[in-house]
Parts: structure tokens; C-alpha cells; sequence
């Protein structure tokens, strides 16, 4: 099906200055009253309070960063395994970070050490109690379809996300924090919230500006109007989609290539089209083949640094027994976590049953390794469970070469407890279907990310883990009240306390089960100079150029 052409896209920041700190997302317990960012979008902030903990890379990349001078011109090959679901930039999975994305802008963007830095709001102004934020807009930018972006497209974006029928939680549970929205004028914009709001910063990172004019009209799936460095020409699905250059672009010379397509296609084919030279980027290997073109000078392979990307499997609670805690329980120590990193992962990627890295406020170290495997005290929990056949579907997402190679692994296993689980390999838009729908007969297996914001909002803005509306089905008052407390404290150390209790509900409910942090890769030819990742675990390319 081929997919017509149109446009667009947005951003903001956050500094110390005149001697006060502003407070960022995540670790200073005492507010101090914030001055205005300045709007040079080329002048380099002042470290502030750190936001949360930039998450570590899990292995050692080349660097993509180079002296050579930035070329314009050509076009960017970028290969990935599957598709997009959607042109929705309110839409949050693995592909789209590195394609549909580039369309539009956010109003701030964290940069690799999680700072805020000004996007489409050059500046703003929080108050000392974190209860309001002031964003002043950069004047003159343009939607690709000529239009002007004001304030009113801001509020707009803020409603649309709430809109329960969308089924994009992600940024919903966040919006609603804002009981006013106010817009004084066209280039500025008011938020006020009934309580402080620590994380607010995580909320402006995934909250992409998208065209009212678009999303209310008759193309509304069929093309995407942003802000952002690239336009939307087409959506051949299943094969690719191809973009062009902002020629408007408010970063003045960005993006540097004229043309970006990506390709959709298997894990295999992907990789021999990069190697024959038909493809300059090459997103997701599985990682026995990352690890291959390690020391090979034709080639980089990059490790996202600043992820928060994690594997887990998903349970419907609403397909007995799996209402039973004690079953998913059995199923949690049936999982060889160590196996999977060590012969699947190829040392990119931590074994772990909580989503946190080391650096994340919720990280306790006695707590990250729970669940041993341990087949004989799965088989006594399925017991103690009055549980003695069991044949369950799983749902896995092929995007993952890797966790479509585990699979079969992990189903050997729960055969030897009297388990039967049936493989399916699904593609995304059936995957999300089903797991979205709650139709999966079983358990899914997929990634999630935002660990490496403040986890109130990883937990918050999970379609796995959304306290209001999660794949699983799962509900309990005192997960969604310990939630909704931590994102309302702005003191770290209770913040910590409500987390300890998280990580205790989670492991104890098992409505997911955390299999190993897994960083974004990519492999790209040695001439493809200046990707970036990005801090919710995609890269950018809008400063890349081929030399």
C-alpha cells in the first residue's frame, strides 16, 4: 500500500544562571527559583542538577564523531527490521524513533546527559515549587505545510494526548498533571499542575508537536506534517519510507542530507545490503552479527549511550491462570536470564529482573538479580498453584532477531514443568494489535524503554507497566498510589522509598517479567559521519552527512 506525500515538526531548554539552579527532572530535594534559558540554540548550557542518571552504555562503540567538515548533499540508506505501525508522531516504538520521528520537533530535548536543552521553546521559566512552567516559542517557525507554530498547536497536542480512544498512554497520564493550560499569546504558553511535578522534563522529551490540520483531516493515517528537520514524502509499507529535507529548518544548515529512506526487511537481508553497499546504516542487528563487524574498519558499530531500553515478557492476567501470581511467579524462575545475555546478546545487554540501570533513583542492587533460574521452584509454585498442564501463546516481537532466537529456549524450558508454549513471530502492526487489544493467549515478549528517566515516568509511560492501562490487564491501588506519589515529590529520598516499594510489587505480581537491559545498536559504513543518539533511545540524523 503506498501512503501520499505531506508534512512537519518542534523543541525548548533548561540552565543554571545569575547564580540560582533550576531544578531538573530527578535528584535535588530543594528547588531554587529558575532563570530563562537564553534562546541561542548554539550556546552550550551550564551543567545543572542532575536529571535521573544518564544510563551507561553496555558496551565500548566507535565513536561516530569526526573532525571531517559536514557535507550536504546525498542520500541516507537506512535499513531496520520491519516497519512502522503508524505515521502518528504520538506513537512511541523502536522504528519510529529512527524515522517517523524525524518529521517533527519537541518543545525540549534531553541531551546525552539527560540536560534539558531548547528545542521549540527557547526558553522557559519553572517555578521555584514545580507546580508551573512558563514556555516562551521560538518565533518564525513553520509547519511543512507553511504554516505558522504558535501556542495554540501546543494545547492542542496537550488534549489530543488524552484522548482515551488513541491508545497512546505514553503521554496521556502526563498531560492530565495539567489542570491549566494557558496561552497569553501566540509564543507562549502556561502549565500549571495541583502538585510539583519533578519529572516534568521527561514528559517534554517524548511529547512531539504534531499538525492539528493534519490529524483532524482525511489523511490523517496517511501523512505526517511536522516541524522536524526531514518532510514525509511517502509510506510504502512493508517496504520503505522515504523523506526529504526541511529546506526551512529552523537549526540553520540542518539536516545535511537531502534525501533519508528506510528500508524495511528482514534481519538477514538487511545486513547483505549493507555489505553489497545499498545501505549506509544498518539498525538492529542481531547482536552475533554486531559483534562480527567489531574491529572491521569498513565498518561502525554504535551502542546507544544513553538507553534505557529493556526485554521483557508481558502477561495477560485475563487468561487463567495467569490471575494467579504464584503461576507467573513459576514462570519468572523458569527464565535463564544469564543464558540469554551470554549466548544471545554478545555482551550488549545486563541480565536483570528489574527495568533500572545502575544509575536510576529505583536501582538496589540486592533487588536487580531476584529472579534466579530455577526450575525446580518454578515447578513447586505451579504445584503450590494447583497448576499441572499449562499451554500458553507467546507473542514475540521479530524486530528482535535475538528474542526470536531465545524463544525456543525458554519454551525447552517450561516444557520440562509441564509447560507448553507456542512460539508465534509476529510482525509489528499484529504484535501491537494484539498486545495493545489484550487478544495475545498468553505472554508477549518485546521491549520497552524510559528507564533512563525518572521512574515515576518509566512506570507511568510504559504501555507495559501504565498503572491506568497496561497490556497485562493488571490493576492494584497500591502500585498506581505509589506512583502517583513519586511523581508528585520532589524530595529524592522519599522518592527513593516509594521505588523500593515498586520494585518490591513488581517482583512480587510478575505481570511482566524482566529479562536483560538491551541498548539500541547500529551498524553504519565508515563514511556515515554524525549520528547521535538520542535520549529515548533512537539516534538522530539530522546532523549526519556522508564523507
Amino acid at each position: 500500500m503506498r501512503i501520499g506525500v505531506m508534512d512537519r515538526r518542534l523543541a525548548l531548554r533548561f540552565l543554571v544562571g545569575g547564580g540560582s539552579a533550576m531544578l531538573l527532572a530527578a535528584c535535588t530535594s530543594a528547588p531554587v527559583a529558575p532563570t530563562a534559558a537564553p534562546a541561542n540554540p548554539t550556546s552550550a548550557p551550564q551543567p545543572a542538577a542532575t536529571v535521573g542518571a544518564a544510563a551507561q552504555p553496555a558496551a565500548t562503540a566507535k565513536p561516530t564523531a569526526t573532525q571531517a567538515q559536514p557535507k550536504s548533499g546525498g542520500t541516507l540508506r537506512l535499513g531496520m527490521v520491519g516497519d512502522v505501525s503508524t505515521l502518528d508522531g504520538h506513537n512511541t516504538t523502536p522504528n519510529q524513533f529512527d524515522t517517523t520521528w524525524s518529521v517533527f520537533d519537541r518543545l525540549i530535548s534531553y541531551d546525552v546527559k539527560l540536560q534539558p536543552q531548547p528545542e521549540l521553546a527557547e526558553s522557559w521559566d519553572l517555578s521555584a515549587d514545580l507546580t508551573q512552567i512558563k514556555l516562551n516559542l521560538r518565533k518564525g517557525i513553520q509547519w511543512h505545510s507553511g504554516r505558522e507554530f504558535t501556542s495554540d498547536d501546543i494545547k492542542y497536542n496537550l488534549l489530543r494526548v488524552r484522548d482515551a480512544k488513541l491508545q497512546i498512554p505514553t503521554l496521556r497520564n502526563q498531560s492530565n498533571w495539567f489542570t491549566s493550560i494557558e496561552t497569553p499569546d501566540k509564543y507562549s504558553i502556561v502549565l500549571k499542575s495541583d502538585l510539583p511535578r519533578p519529572a516534568i522534563f521527561d514528559f517534554f522529551e517524548y511529547f512531539n508537536q504534531v499538525d492539528q490540520e493534519t490529524m483532524e483531516g482525511p489523511n490523517a493515517k496517511t501523512a505526517s506534517i511536522g516541524t522536524g528537520p526531514f518532510k514525509f514524502v511517502e509510506w510504502v509499507q512493508g517496504d520503505h519510507l522515504t523523506f526529504t529535507r526541511n529546506p526551512n529548518y529552523w537549526k540553520s544548515g540542518r539536516p545535511y542530507v537531502d534525501t533519508f529512506v528506510a528500508s524495511a526487511r528482514d534481519a538477514q537481508a538487511m545486513l547483505v545490503q549493507l555489505e553489497a553497499g545499498a545501505l549506509d546504516v544498518a539498525k538492529g542487528p542481531s547482536p552475533n552479527d554486531f559483534a562480527r563487524y567489531r574491529g572491521e574498519a569498513a565498518y561502525q558499530p554504535i551502542v546507544h549511550s544513553v538507553s534505557g531500553n529493556y526485554f521483557l515478557f508481558g502477561l495477560n492476567l485475563g487468561i487463567p491462570p495467569l490471575d494467579n501470581k504464584q503461576v507467573r511467579q513459576a514462570l519468572n524462575y523458569a527464565l535463564d536470564r544469564n543464558r540469554f545475555v551470554e549466548t544471545f546478546m554478545f555482551g550488549t545487554g545486563t541480565a536483570q529482573s528489574l527495568p533500572w540501570p545502575s544509575s536510576s533513583p529505583a536501582f538496589e542492587a540486592s533487588k536487580q538479580n531476584f529472579y534466579t533460574f530455577d526450575l525446580d521452584k518454578a515447578a513447586s509454585l505451579l504445584k503450590a498453584a494447583g497448576v499441572s498442564e499449562l499451554t500458553l501463546d507467546c507473542n514475540v516481537l521479530n524486530a528482535w532477531p535475538q528474542l526470536v532466537s531465545f524463544a525456543p529456549v525458554y519454551q525447552a524450558d517450561l516444557a520440562k514443568i509441564g509447560v507448553t508454549l507456542n512460539v508465534r513471530s509476529l510482525e509489528l502492526a499484529t504484535w501491537v494489535d494484539e498486545a495493545v487489544n489484550r487478544k495475545y493467549k498468553g505472554m508477549y515478549l518485546s521491549n520497552s524503554t524510559f528507564a533512563q528517566l525518572e521512574p515515576s515516568s518509566t512506570l507511568s509511560n510504559g504501555r507495559a507497566t501504565d498503572p491506568n492501562s497496561n497490556n497485562s490487564l493488571f490493576q492494584n491501588d497500591a502500585y498506581s498510589k505509589l506512583i502517583a506519589q513519586a511523581s508528585a515529590e520532589p524530595d529524592l529520598a522519599k522518592r527513593k522509598a516509594f521505588y523500593s516499594q515498586l520494585n518490591d510489587i513488581l517482583l512480587d505480581e510478575s505481570f511482566i517479567m524482566v529479562l536483560a537491559g538491551a541498548p539500541p545498536t547500529l551498524v553504519a559504513r565508515a563514511n556515515v559521519m554524525g549520528i547521535a543518539p538520542s535520549a529515548h533511545d533512537g539516534f538522530y540524523y539530522d546532523n549526519t552527512f556522508l564523507a
